[in-house]
């Protein structure tokens, strides 16, 4: 697999991973609640976005200035190569 398409990859991976949690969280919280079917479903999907957006930071900060290893709660361990600071940025004209 080429570096770009591995790069792909984990970007993908730890994007969805916490999504998922998010969406599981989410469903945790708003089930039980009784409201409004159209108001559940917002409030569902803003709770999702919000933890996963908190998840997401959380995660990358404690990878960031605890430890890489961490970096599997986001689904892989290892950071992909565009994220970090020796890889040279290559934008495409």
């Amino acid at each position: 697999m080429s570096n770009a398409v591995s790069a792909l990859w984990a970007s993908i991976v730890r994007t969805l991973v916490p999504i998922i949690v998010g969406a599981v969280i989410a469903f945790a919280v708003a089930h039980g609640i009784t409201l409004d079917d159209q108001f559940e479903s917002l409030l569902t999907a803003a709770l999702t976005l919000g933890f996963s957006g908190v998840y997401y930071i959380v995660i990358r900060l404690l990878e960031t200035y605890v430890t890489p290893k961490l970096g599997w709660l986001l689904g892989l361990a290892k950071t992909p190569a565009v994220y970090t600071p020796e890889s040279p940025a290559k934008h495409v004209a």
